[in-house]
C-alpha cells in the first residue's frame, strides 16, 4: 500500500506546520478549494475587512462557534491560487505557540470539514500541480534535514532546480535524436525519405556530450553523500598515542575516556562535528597492537575495518616515545590518497621527529606536529583535513556540486548503460527497432529523475520522510 492510497487530493487539508512545543509563534496551514471558506467559519477579524487580499495579514480571534469562546488571538494570511506554495488557495493561521492552542485550532478546522494532511502532502500537491519537479520536492526535505552550511547550500541548489537544469539539455538532445529515429521507423517508406543518416549523424555529434554529461553528474555522487552524511575520519594508531584526546578536542567536550593506561578504548566511538562548515564524522578507534586478549582482538578488527572504510585516515604517532614496530607497520601501510599523519604530544620532550616518521611512509603524506592537550597547530590540522577532501579524485568543488542522491544515481546509471548499448549496437549493425528501445530507456530514466512519469512507490519513499505540516 502506498502512502497516498485513499487520499483525496481535491480535499482541503490542514496541519500544524511548526514544531510542537513552547515558542513565540505557531503556524497552522490550510490548502485546497475551501481553505478561505473554512477560515471564515472560525475567524472573527478585529475590524471590518473587505474581501481577503493576497498575502495580507488580518488580526482577529479564532472562535469556537458553538460556545462563542475565543481560543486565541491570531493573524490570518490568505493566499490565492496559483501564486501559492501548492498552487491552490491557501491560508496560514499564526497563533501563540503551544501544544494545546495549536491542537484546539486544528481540531476545530477538522470539524469544519478540513482533512488532516498526510506527510509532505503540501509539497506533494506543489509537485502534482506543476510548481516544482520531483528533485525540488526532495530538496525541500534536504533543506529541513541539513546539518551543516555545506549541506544546506547543496540542498538550496536542489530546491532551486539545479538537477533539472543539468538534466534538461540532455533530455532535449535525446528527444531530437528520437524524433528522427521514430520518423525513420514509422514514415520513411511512406514518405520515401531516409531519416537514418539524420539521427545517426546527430548521435555521433552529441554522444560524447551526452555520456560526459551523465558521467559528470554521477561522479559527484560520492561527495554529495559525504556532505549529507559527514566525511568519516578514522583516528588510527597504536595504544596510548592520544587518539581519544584528539576526538575530545575535535568535538569540544570530553566524550572519550582518557587515561595513561594503554587499551582504555576497546570499542570505536563516533561523533559529528563541523570544520569550516563541512560535516565530519570523527571515529575514535581501539589501539592497534598484537594482543592475546579476545576483547582487544575484537576492537582491533573493528579498527582495521574503520581504517579501510573511512574517507580519511588520521594516523596518530606519539612524538614523546620512540617508534614501535607497530607504529612503523602502520606508517608503511599508509595510503597516500586518504592518510594524514598527526605527530601528537609535541608539548612533551621529543623522542621522534617528522623526518623519521616520513622515512617510513611509502609516499608523500602530510605530517603535522600537534598537541591534542594544548591545541598546538590545531588550525593547521583542520586545514589539512579539509585540503585532503579536495584532493580526493572523486571530489568536485563542494560549493558547486549538483546534489545527486541514490535514486538519481541509479537512474543516471540506467540512462548511461542504455546509451552505451545504443552506441555499441549501432556500430555492430543492430536493427534500428532495438536501438530505439535503448534510446527510449535512456529518455524514461532521465525523465523519472525529475518526476515526469511519477510512480506511486517512488512518491511514497520520498514523501514518507516529510513532516505532516510540509
Amino acid at each position: 500500500m502506498t502512502l497516498f492510497e485513499g487520499l483525496d487530493l481535491t480535499h482541503t487539508i490542514a496541519a500544524i506546520s511548526t514544531p510542537i512545543g513552547m515558542g513565540g509563534i505557531g503556524v497552522i496551514r490550510l490548502s485546497g478549494p475551501q481553505a478561505h471558506a473554512m477560515i471564515h467559519k472560525v475567524f472573527v477579524p478585529r475590524s471590518s475587512v473587505a474581501p481577503f487580499r493576497h498575502r495580507e495579514m488580518i488580526l482577529g480571534d479564532i472562535i469556537e462557534p458553538n460556545q462563542r469562546e475565543i481560543i486565541d488571538e491570531v493573524l490570518v494570511v490568505p493566499m490565492f491560487a496559483p501564486h501559492t506554495y501548492t498552487r491552490e488557495d491557501m491560508a496560514e493561521i499564526q497563533c501563540h505557540s503551544g501544544r494545546v492552542v495549536l491542537e484546539q485550532i486544528l481540531k476545530l478546522l477538522l470539524r469544519k470539514g478540513a482533512r488532516l494532511a498526510g506527510p509532505g502532502e503540501f509539497t506533494l500537491r506543489a509537485f502534482l500541480n506543476g510548481r516544482i519537479d520531483l528533485t525540488q520536492a526532495e530538496g525541500v526535505i534536504e533543506v529541513i534535514q541539513a546539518q551543516s552550511e555545506s549541506s544546506l547550500k547543496m540542498a538550496e541548489r536542489q530546491l532551486h532546480g539545479g538537477i533539472r537544469k543539468a538534466i534538461e539539455p540532455l533530455m532535449k538532445e535525446i528527444d531530437q535524436i528520437l524524433t528522427y529515429m521514430e520518423a525513420d521507423l514509422d514514415f520513411s517508406e511512406d514518405l520515401g525519405i531516409d531519416f537514418a543518416p539524420t539521427w545517426q549523424g546527430l548521435w555521433k555529434k552529441t554522444k560524447d556530450q551526452l555520456l560526459h554529461g551523465i558521467e559528470r553528474l554521477m561522479e559527484g555522487f560520492a561527495t554529495c553523500q559525504m556532505v549529507r552524511e559527514g566525511i568519516e575520519v578514522a583516528i588510527i594508531g597504536t595504544p596510548n598515542v592520544g587518539k581519544s584526546s584528539l576526538l575530545n578536542r575535535f568535538i569540544g567536550r570530553d566524550r572519550a575516556i582518557v587515561t595513561e593506561f594503554p587499551g582504555t578504548t576497546r570499542d570505536f566511538i563516533e561523533e559529528g562535528t563541523l570544520i569550516q562548515g563541512i560535516p565530519f564524522r570523527i571515529v575514535d578507534t581501539a589501539g592497534l597492537r598484537e594482543s592475546g586478549d579476545p576483547v582487544e582482538q575484537i576492537g582491533t578488527r573493528q579498527s582495521l575495518h574503520k581504517k579501510e572504510a573511512a574517507d580519511i585516515v588520521l594516523l596518530v604517532i606519539d612524538a614523546a616515545r620512540p617508534l614501535h614496530a607497530d607504529d612503523r607497520a602502520l606508517l608503511e601501510q599508509a595510503k597516500a590518497e586518504k592518510t594524514l599523519v598527526a605527530l601528537n604530544k609535541c608539548d612533551l620532550p621529543r623522542k621522534v621527529s617528522s623526518e623519521e616518521v616520513a622515512s617510513f611512509l611509502p609516499q608523500t603524506v602530510p605530517i603535522v606536529e600537534i598537541s591534542a592537550k594544548t591545541g598546538h597547530n590545531w588550525e593547521k590540522l583542520t586545514h589539512l583535513l579539509v585540503q585532503k577532501i579536495h584532493e580526493r579524485e572523486f571530489t568536485g568543488d563542494i560549493r558547486s556540486l549538483i546534489p545527486i542522491n541514490q535514486r538519481h544515481y541509479q537512474l543516471l546509471e540506467k540512462a548511461k548503460n542504455a546509451l552505451t548499448r545504443l552506441d555499441e549496437g549501432l556500430r555492430a549493425g543492430v536493427e534500428e527497432v532495438f536501438l530505439s528501445q535503448d534510446l527510449w530507456e535512456a529518455k524514461h530514466a532521465l525523465e523519472a529523475i525529475v518526476g515526469k512519469t511519477p510512480d506511486d512507490d517512488i512518491l511514497t519513499r520520498i514523501f514518507q520522510n516529510f513532516c505532516v505540516g510540509k
